[in-house]
């Protein structure tokens, strides 16, 4: 099973104007970035170029992908 590691950047309040940054591991190996804001919550997965591809949905979409993913 991989071993997992998650490095937050946090900001002091409540989150206002600056993104919950999350670079996600897995065995070492950059997996992405999560950004978690007032409006949205985004993935940004590491590729071997970068590019500006980013997932991004709003937290209602959010929530009915987890709740389909989770039953």
């Amino acid at each position: 099973m991989p071993q997992h590691e998650i490095e937050a950047s946090l900001p002091a309040h409540r989150v206002v104007n600056t993104d919950v940054t999350s670079i996600v591991r897995s065995d070492g190996k950059r997996l992405g970035e999560l950004l978690i804001s007032k409006g949205t919550i985004d993935w940004r997965p590491t590729r071997k170029w970068r590019d500006t591809s980013t997932c991004r949905l709003s937290w209602e979409r959010f929530d009915q992908v987890m709740r389909e993913e989770c039953g």
